[in-house]
């Protein structure tokens, strides 16, 4: 895989990011059950990935996995999903207080910054890249981005405690 499609692909997932927090937000403003809501979301993921890796058997000669492979994974390994998890339960639950842009760029803040030790130390089965000046100074600017946008950011006295239901079909 070419590097630009590398990057394509990772624009097209982070878009769909946005994407998804607005999903989660209509969901609960229906819903109304953080919990459930979460529930219904990864439902429907596993529901849609079983579907590709029952489609990808059929196109693909990529071996399954053994049972030595799965003896073999860290223990902390498939818990992946439930971490993720928390997020989904943040775009339920506060997103619609500060918006998608600043809940996005919160996110990626802390993502950015747990993932530049992660990289430093070459955590997790990443090979490792040193936290080099120029990483540590785009990842300031990146924070004082997030910290202008959060700051303009906050309700105005004339909105409600909940998400307007404007344009949302119920």
């Amino acid at each position: 895989m070419t590097f630009g499609l590398i990057f394509l692909f990772i624009l097209a997932a982070g878009g769909l990011r946005s994407v998804e927090v607005g999903c989660q937000n209509t969901q609960q403003i229906h819903i109304r059950n953080p919990w459930l809501c979460a529930v219904i979301s990864y439902a429907v993921a596993l529901t849609g990935f079983a579907i590709f890796l029952a489609v990808s058997r059929i196109f693909s000669d990529a071996p399954l996995p053994t049972l030595a492979d799965f003896r073999h994974m860290p223990w902390w390994a498939p818990f992946g999903g439930l971490i993720g998890g928390v997020a989904v339960v943040g775009m339920i639950t506060v997103a619609k207080y500060v918006g998608v842009a600043t809940f996005n760029a919160v996110v990626i803040v802390s993502e950015m910054l747990v993932a530049l030790v992660m990289d430093d130390f070459g955590l997790m089965g990443f090979v490792a890249r040193a936290a080099t000046p120029p990483r540590l100074v785009a990842a300031a600017l990146i924070c004082v981005a997030v910290c202008l946008l959060a700051s303009d950011s906050a309700p105005t006295a004339d909105e409600s405690a909940e998400a307007p239901l404007e344009g949302v079909a119920r």
